[in-house]
């Protein structure tokens, strides 16, 4: 009896274990996944973007450095959301993966702030040069919406993801019980 008992015990672990094996590799395949040519061209243009604001930004700020401070402001905040667009980017590129949770959250985080942060600018703008500033906050306006239609966009998908997690993690304990059951009879 000692021996039918752990060669079921026995048994029932390696099933288990494989059913764990299952799992951590759809999880893993679901949580992230290789840069393919479509993926990995983009993030190389959003990289070269990047760079050219970083560029862009300081040549601005150089030629119109007598300028006024808000202008300067802008130039300053295009330089900085140009360098840390270009961090992110150049980690995803050199790590040679795409986290669905980690990176696609921090794309877009960095689009609203930015957008956000681009639209208080021109909000400044309206408020000491009546003349320009409100045709820049309306123009703003429409970067803003963009901006919300991403983040909503990434909040889905992140919703998306949890759900898809979560029923990996009940077809698991499905499995588990299955296995279990099996190893009782």
């Amino acid at each position: 009896m000692n021996s039918e008992f752990k060669d079921n015990l026995m048994k029932s672990e390696a099933d288990n274990s494989s059913a764990r094996a299952r799992y951590e590799k759809t999880l893993a395949g679901l949580m992230e996944s290789p840069l393919e040519w479509p993926r990995k061209a983009g993030l190389t243009f959003g990289f070269l973007i990047s760079i050219g604001t970083i560029i862009l930004s300081a040549i601005l700020a150089i030629r119109f450095h007598n300028g006024p401070a808000v202008m300067l402001e802008g130039f300053a905040l295009g330089g900085a959301f140009g360098i840390v667009g270009a961090i992110i980017v150049g980690r995803i590129l050199l790590r040679g993966t795409y986290h669905r949770r980690g990176d696609s959250v921090a794309q877009a985080n960095l689009i609203w702030v930015f957008v956000v942060l681009m639209e208080v600018v021109f909000m400044e703008m309206d408020g000491l040069y009546p003349k320009s500033g409100g045709r820049m906050t309306l123009f703003g306006l429409v970067f803003l919406i963009g901006g919300a239609a991403i983040l909503l966009r990434t909040v889905i998908e992140q919703s998306e993801l949890r759900t898809r997690e979560k029923l990996l993690e009940v077809q698991l304990d499905v499995a588990e019980i299955k296995e279990a059951m099996k190893a009782r009879s």
